[in-house]
């Protein structure tokens, strides 16, 4: 596949290897191919345009194995064009790493490539293609056979970011299973291109989060009706079948939607009681991870935790 090797892909990038010696079908191959006369480098603060430096970047991109890549596509008209989403996607390690700095490594698995000019580079591009490097680890929480202590175990961490991000008024917008990784040891978030301060006044619907776990009222309050947003949840269940058809086969997953509905309706018709609602949209999306993978795992829910972070939806399972 042009572009490197396919290992996963979403609405907005496909991830790719940055070497693999194996098969020879990456990013360092694949610049190799392309030579490009001019290549930009991406720091948190700086940028760089490298011209005639091919062997420079091609040295640095080398026997990187342990690296993978997020390389942006186009989207949809709703998804927007390709640097527009690299330009999201990388203002969005910007602003994880000013609140976070060097622990960035610790609860994500951003990581920069190279150094160049005594700057980390998190990002490169040329001929209008994007790539945004990250350490490489495969294995989702939709694909981990959990034992209890594991899964426990992974509620702890990844609340322990959601609690980090809340502090600093900022929302990953898009936690699901598949944005949920174990890497090195550590459950951590990825995907962070849908992420913003929800403090901004202007949000894009882009901007809005993953329809099928996010709360329909957030979208409600953006201007999308209610039959709007089940037209969404159809199309995406559509689109979406074969990644998300384990969720959909789940004992609790009608038992909730007609939960979410009750919430979504009491939300519309008591406005005391969706006062800093922003904050709360990450702890729900994780509550719905954490049932779901529960159930697929057989596993014990933990109840009192659930119910408390959903406490301001006005949900209870």
């Amino acid at each position: 596949m042009l572009g490197g090797k396919k290992i996963s892909e979403g609405y907005i990038g496909i991830t790719i290897d940055v070497y693999n010696k194996k098969d020879n079908v990456d990013i360092y191959h694949l610049i190799k191919k392309d030579k490009p006369k001019e290549i930009f480098l991406y720091g948190i603060d700086k940028k760089y345009l490298l011209t005639d430096k091919l062997d420079l970047i091609l040295k640095e991109l080398e026997g990187k194995s342990d690296y993978i890549a997020k390389k942006i596509k186009k989207g949809d008209l709703i998804m927007g064009l390709a640097y527009k989403n690299f330009n999201n996607e990388l203002n969005s390690v910007k602003d994880i790493y000013s609140f976070m700095g060097d622990s960035i490594k610790k609860y994500t698995t951003i990581k920069p490539l190279l150094n160049y000019n005594d700057t980390n580079i998190y990002a490169l591009s040329y001929d209008k293609k994007y790539y945004l490097f990250q350490e490489k680890c495969m294995n989702t929480v939709d694909n981990i056979k959990f034992t209890q202590t594991e899964f426990d175990k992974m509620i702890k961490d990844v609340y322990e970011e959601i609690l980090l991000l809340q502090k600093h008024k900022y929302l990953h917008n898009d936690i699901k299973p598949d944005n949920i990784i174990l890497c090195k040891g550590k459950y951590k978030l990825i995907d962070w291109d849908r992420a913003y301060y929800y403090k901004k006044l202007f949000k894009t619907l882009y901007m809005r989060g993953y329809f099928l776990f996010n709360h329909p009222y957030k979208f409600y309050k953006k201007g999308i009706p209610l039959f709007v947003y089940n037209f969404f949840i159809y199309l995406f269940k559509y689109l979406d079948n074969k990644k998300m058809s384990w969720i959909f086969k789940l004992n609790i997953y009608k038992k909730l939607e007609e939960k979410i509905y009750n919430s979504v309706n009491y939300l519309i018709h008591n406005n005391k009681s969706n006062n800093n609602l922003n904050r709360y949209y990450d702890n729900y999306s994780f509550a719905l991870v954490i049932i779901y993978v529960a159930e697929k795992n057989n596993l014990k829910t933990p109840t009192r935790f659930v119910n408390k972070i959903l406490e301001p939806f006005h949900i209870s399972i």
